[in-house]
């Protein structure tokens, strides 16, 4: 990873919650950049799958999530 920005955004002037694209040399550019991600194994998500079977899909999602954040 190079750590080079992905892309950039705007703020509206009025500093509401509203972001625009922007062009990289725009003075009121802000930079967004990627994060590495961190991946389960197919055997660790099907361990997870198991033993959620019984649950609902968010609390499978989370416990996936919860392993990733662990690695």
């Amino acid at each position: 990873m190079n750590n080079e920005p992905v892309a950039w955004f705007e703020q509206d002037s009025d500093m509401k919650s509203i972001w625009y694209q922007s062009e990289q040399d725009n003075p009121k550019a802000i930079p967004l950049y990627t994060h590495p991600a961190k991946t389960l194994t197919d055997e660790e998500i099907w361990k997870l799958w198991q033993k959620h079977l019984s649950d609902d899909i968010p609390v499978f999602a989370r416990a996936i999530l919860k392993k990733a954040q662990e690695k």
